[in-house]
Order: C-alpha cells, then structure tokens, then sequence
C-alpha cells in the first residue's frame, strides 16, 4: 500500500522522466553532413513512382527532365531553425525558419497550400519530410525520407508498392 509521500514520490519520478524525454526530443539537431546544396544525379523508379501516383504520360516526362537543386542550411534569422530549398527548373519553393517537429504551411512544387512537418531519427540517422494537402481532407500525405551515403543525399519515396530514390551529389563550397 502506498502512502501520500511515496505517491508524490512517485509522480515527481514520472514527471521527471516524462520532462526530461520530451527536452532530449526538442534538442534533436540535423547533423552538418545534410546541411549544403544537393543537385539531382540520377533517379531510380522515379517515373513509375509517378505513375502510381496517376501523373500522366506527358507530365511524368516534363519533372522527369526537370533539374533539380536542394539546399538545406540553418536558418539566417534563427540557429534553432532550418531553410529548405527546392530548386527546380519550373518552380522553386522556400520553406524558411522551421524546426524538427513542428507543423508550418507552406507552397508545395504542386502549387497548393500544405502541411509540412520535418523530422530527424537518430537511430536511422534519417531525415523525415511529410506533407499533408490542405485543400483535400481525404489527402493520406506523402513522406520523403533523406539520408546521406558518402557524398549523396538519396531521397526515398514510396506509393502503394512502388519506391523510387532520387540521389543528389552535393555540391562543393567554394572557401
């Protein structure tokens, strides 16, 4: 049986470590090795990735040849915060001073208003970037997920049983 001190006790050990586990999460950092200029190399499965998402023929071909830049930096007005850019040669986009877990809106390539949240996993050592459409209740989401092999960011997508990766060579700063 416990008692009202061992109660409280017992609160004060739960808080604690539910306290401490939520600061260790908000302390997540993207490591440097993501932080640079990434230019499109090459891409596996990428025009079936498209097709199973219903693109047509024509479109599939026109972002297929498109190139494509990522620039992903600590954020200018905030060094708790990131900028990503996508760079393209049809439409650019800039989501500008956001952190790890928490959701913002912003312009997605598709030219409609999402929900974007970027997450980073220690243990996978993965980059997490999901955008939620806000004009489509119904919108499931998409899920792009970066890691690093050398000097690669590789970008994995998945729909339905298709996955495709898109593998970005990062570009040397000059000193």
């Amino acid at each position: 049986m416990f008692h009202v001190g061992q109660n409280f006790s017992m609160l004060m050990i739960l808080f604690s470590v539910i306290f401490s586990s939520t600061m260790a999460s908000t302390n997540v950092r993207i490591p440097d090795k993501f932080l640079g200029t990434f230019k499109l190399d090459r891409s596996e499965n990428f025009d079936e990735f498209l097709a199973s998402k219903g693109v047509n023929w024509f479109v599939r071909k026109m972002i297929g040849f498109a190139s494509v830049t990522k620039v992903l930096a600590i954020s200018k007005s905030d060094p708790g915060a990131y900028d990503m850019s996508n760079l393209t040669s049809k439409k650019n986009t800039h989501f500008n001073n956001w952190k790890l877990n928490e959701t913002f809106e912003a312009e997605g390539l598709d030219g409609k208003m999402h929900k974007i949240t970027f997450d980073f996993d220690d243990a996978t050592d993965t980059l997490k970037e999901t955008h939620v459409r806000m004009d489509d209740p119904n919108d499931k989401g998409e899920t792009y997920h970066y890691t690093i092999e050398g000097n690669e960011l590789i970008l994995k997508m998945a729909n339905d049983k298709v996955t495709c990766r898109r593998f970005f060579k990062k570009e040397q700063t000059s000193s």
